[in-house]
């Protein structure tokens, strides 16, 4: 499999295990970012870190030298995690296959029991009344929207930002996410206030042809960055967040909607089951296969929990 065009590239390594590994989990509906971050991660420790080492020769001290290089790159606790989380699978699904029958072991499962999982504090300005105040305190119809969705379903920003024109049913008050994820697709409810602020933006964009909601100025998908910089801006605006502010528990950014709804939505008493659904989850396949999560029961419970911006 090569390296495709585009931010999601999938990349070939010399090791016919890897590709094959890539190329089924590919096959399993595995997303093109879940790919990328595969492939990535095994192609830099079998050909940069390792490269005279076939899969079968690696050893529980080579995982623990490439845990150490990793360390002094100044990687996270939580980001060297997912990278043995990555090994750890590529060996687990290998050791399962006969043709791979010099594959005995798994070392990486082995050194990753040793790195606990550092979970960030919430971040203090991470309130429903914070929230509110930045997003009156952006003035681009476009951007404020985004900012509004991102608020009232806890969705991620590139989800928001994949919404495409037939996504939206506003009629019904439903939206499609397609870049859910783990690759899945989820359809969340809205309520009225934000059926109000997509119409009104899409008042002010009815000339564009574009396929995608939220369009940049150049016609193409809007990029994260531009909404990073204006949540940052408006936390500043709004005295939510001092724009320099470094410290992550005193930052607001696009991810912190997410915060904002999951906790305000917990407060509301909303079923857990509903929340992780209209969150998306990404380990929420098997609850949701048994669960079934109604849509028109997901919009019920949603509409008794959501509160007001008051634009």
């Amino acid at each position: 499999m090569g390296a495709e065009p585009g931010s999601s590239k999938v990349y070939d390594n010399k090791h016919d295990e890897v590709n094959y590994f890539i190329t089924r989990k590919h096959a399993t509906g595995r997303s093109e970012r879940t790919l990328n971050s595969y492939s990535r991660i095994l192609r830099e420790f079998f050909h940069d870190q390792f490269p005279d080492l076939s899969p079968s020769e690696v050893e529980i001290r080579h995982v623990e030298d490439y845990l150490m290089a990793l360390t002094e790159r100044g990687v996270s606790q939580n980001s060297k995690k997912k990278y043995l989380e990555v090994l750890s699978s590529f060996y687990g699904y290998t050791m399962k296959r006969p043709q791979f029958e010099g594959i005995t072991s798994n070392p990486a499962a082995v050194v990753m029991e040793e790195i606990p999982r550092i979970r960030p504090d919430r971040p203090d300005c991470a309130t429903w009344e914070n929230a509110c105040k930045l997003i009156n305190a952006i003035p681009d119809p476009r951007d404020k929207t985004v900012t509004i969705i991102l608020a009232k379903t806890g969705a991620r920003l590139l989800e928001v930002l994949s919404i495409e024109e037939d996504d939206v049913d506003l009629e019904k008050g439903f939206i499609r996410l397609r870049e859910r994820k783990g690759g899945k697709q989820t359809v969340v409810p809205i309520d009225d206030e934000t059926i109000y602020a997509i119409k009104r933006y899409q008042f002010v964009n009815a000339d564009s042809d574009s396929s995608y909601l939220f369009t940049s100025n150049k016609g193409g998908r809007l990029s994260k960055e531009r909404i990073r910089r204006e949540v940052k801006a408006a936390a500043d605006r709004a005295g939510v967040a001092p724009k320099e502010e470094r410290r992550f528990e005193k930052k607001f950014t696009p991810h912190t909607f997410r915060t904002v709804f999951t906790t305000l939505m917990r407060k509301q008493g909303m079923k857990p089951y509903i929340l992780k659904y209209i969150r998306g989850d990404a380990k929420t396949e098997t609850m949701d296969i048994y669960t079934r999560v109604d849509r028109d029961e997901a919009k019920e419970e949603y509409l008794s929990c959501i509160k007001e911006i008051g634009l």
